[in-house]
């Protein structure tokens, strides 16, 4: 049966060739203007070949063409999704990891600025003492300006006094007031004397 189609298909493909053929000779006779016509209806003649030949020898190379580009499309796919999804694992472990890394960066700040305070407080503390120790040490040391300014200026007035009493005794102490200073002082030495014995 399939042998009976295909033979008849092939007689209507001839008989239709050779009408075609023949057209033109009857078309020249009958008028001038057959030219465009004879032109349009050989271009559908050609198609229709073409299409036909396309369909009776191209048509399993064409489907098994197409099957394998459906084929490699799927894999191109498949293998898309694939790296989609790890590209989607590698993003969500970076954003677990950026979650943990922001976590143990607050857990670093907040441990350097309670180590940075605990240092404030002990060099503040330090300062003061440093301060207080300078300042009784400096307290100390106007003190003892003080007494040796105190000394010098005791020195100094007793060099002042001692300088205008001799400027001025000698005017004021008479021949008498010496004999009775020096009686005085024989007395006292020998109550000195006499206190040893």
């Amino acid at each position: 049966m399939k042998r009976t189609e295909y033979f008849s298909k092939n007689n209507t493909l001839t008989v239709f060739a050779c009408l075609l053929v023949m057209v033109p000779g009857s078309a020249v006779a009958s008028s001038a203007d057959w030219r465009p016509t004879y032109d349009m209806a050989m271009m559908w003649v050609n198609f229709i070949i073409l299409a036909a030949i396309i369909f009776k020898y191209a048509r399993d190379p064409i489907k098994t063409f197409l099957k394998q580009q459906k084929k490699d499309v799927v894999s191109e796919m498949k293998k898309l999704e694939a790296e989609k999804d790890r590209v989607l694992g590698e993003i969500s472990a970076a954003e677990v990891q950026s979650a943990k890394n922001r976590r143990r960066f607050k857990e670093m700040k907040a441990r350097l600025v309670a180590q940075g305070e605990i240092r404030k407080k002990q060099i503040v503390d330090q300062a003061r003492q440093q301060g207080t120790l300078m300042i009784e040490e400096t307290q100390k040391k106007m003190e003892t300006r003080i007494l040796q300014a105190k000394d010098k200026l005791k020195i100094e007035l007793a060099d002042m006094a001692f300088d205008q009493a001799i400027q001025r005794l000698p005017q004021v102490i008479t021949e008498n007031d010496n004999q009775r200073f020096l009686e005085r002082y024989m007395q006292g030495m020998q109550a000195e004397q006499d206190a040893i014995s």
